[in-house]
């Protein structure tokens, strides 16, 4: 593939994270652009590509650095102080670029075969089932929010398996295959082009359908490829909880940092003085810097310790999963909270376009409604396991 790392030094932790916070100055002049294009621009893809951002975690073999989860989500942390939209995309496609390494050999080598950088969009949750056909499945349907289709080459649709409508089929489909539809006008994460995407009758060869619960559980087929530790075993929603979780922690460093701005600035005759200067807003600035700094060093510590458990060969306890995920809804939380507080006492200038509180502001509350980290279901689950009761429900 073209842009393969295999045989390359790869980068330090460090040199990544920097890397991304190298770009932020771009990507906040961007940020008003990408919103304008729903979608991200040609040129940001391409610097994200450049530094090997989309590709953090993806295997070797595939283009990647095959790095693990604490540097993917730390440098997204940083691509969010720049833009949400595009935070948003690096964090998800470079979790879903990985994940094409668990599929078996021949699906990779597909892959491989197109000669691009991995772009790879995901809907896990089933819409539809899956038809019988003969080596494979057929798919018709259609499948809404599929963020950052418009710079896709490879997509992964679910579906009910025809056998059993327990089990979730995640099919790899070629780009070209689906047909888009121009639906995403929302209120925030507005540059993520997050469209419904449809296909009428096609067949998905075996070697591209992939339970991925049978999979972790199992074995991954990918590991015969990717001898990496994401690529051997790996509890997938439970990463994509820290997926979901990281940008909301780098849209809170950059509410602070417009906060702390615009308090330096905001004075007129009627107040009794600059902004600055009231005890009111200080204190919640000093909140908020603390709140958020615990948040980063929560999601990055959780991290370290689940990749930790897997180096140890160890399976992600129900109870740890539960954890993790409860974790991921109260960062979400603290930070759209704190965004809150300091959106509603920056004045009616952060309501005007441009105004980076106020996009920041828009991100959080879009990203918050993401269904992996709806507050009810995680507590419910954290709550029953305290009462020695089995968790329900979604992503366990």
């Amino acid at each position: 593939m073209e842009g393969s790392s295999v045989g390359i030094k790869k980068p330090t932790h460090e040199e990544i994270v920097a890397r991304a916070t190298d770009l932020v100055p771009f990507l906040r002049e961007k940020a008003e652009e990408t919103e304008a294009n729903r979608s991200m621009l040609p040129e940001v893809h391409e610097k994200l590509n450049a530094a090997g951002l989309l590709g953090i975690m993806l295997a070797p073999g595939l283009g990647g650095l095959g790095m693990t989860l604490p540097t993917h989500l730390e440098a997204v942390m940083e691509t969010a102080r720049g833009c949400g939209s595009t935070a948003w995309l690096h964090s998800l496609i470079g979790n879903q670029n990985y994940l094409v390494g668990w599929y078996p050999p021949a699906a990779q080598e597909e892959v491989r075969a197109s000669g691009e950088p991995l772009f790879t969009c995901l809907v896990m949750g089933a819409t539809i089932t899956a038809d019988k056909a003969q080596g494979g499945v057929q798919l018709t349907g259609s499948w809404p929010y599929v963020s950052g289709v418009d710079r896709a080459n490879w997509l992964m649709l679910s579906a009910h398996d025809p056998d059993d409508p327990k089990r979730n089929l995640t099919c790899l489909i070629p780009r070209a295959s689906v047909s888009v539809k121009d639906d995403w006008h929302c209120l925030g994460m507005k540059g993520t082009g997050s469209k419904t995407v449809s296909l009428d009758g096609e067949f998905v060869p075996d070697h591209r359908v992939l339970c991925f619960r049978e999979a972790e559980q199992n074995g991954i087929p990918g590991s015969a490829l990717n001898d990496g530790l994401l690529y051997k075993t790996s509890p997938n929603s439970t990463v994509f909880a820290f997926v979901v979780a990281a940008p909301a922690v780098g849209l809170a460093e950059c509410a602070i940092e417009a906060y702390r701005d615009r308090l330096k600035s905001r004075t007129n005759a009627r107040m009794p003085s600059a902004q600055s200067e009231w005890a009111s807003s200080q204190q919640r600035l000093g909140r908020a810097r603390v709140q958020c700094n615990i948040a980063k060093a929560t999601v990055l510590e959780s991290a370290l310790e689940l990749m930790a458990k897997l180096e140890l060969g160890e399976r992600i306890s129900t109870e740890d999963r539960v954890r993790y995920r409860m974790t991921m809804v109260e960062i979400v939380r603290i930070c759209s909270e704190l965004v809150y507080e300091l959106f509603c006492d920056a004045g009616t200038g952060v309501m005007m376009e441009g105004s980076e509180l106020q996009r920041a502001f828009r991100d959080l509350h879009v990203l918050r409604s993401h269904f992996v980290i709806l507050p009810e279901f995680a507590a419910v689950n954290a709550g029953r396991l305290q009462l020695d009761l089995k968790p329900t429900g979604p992503f366990v």
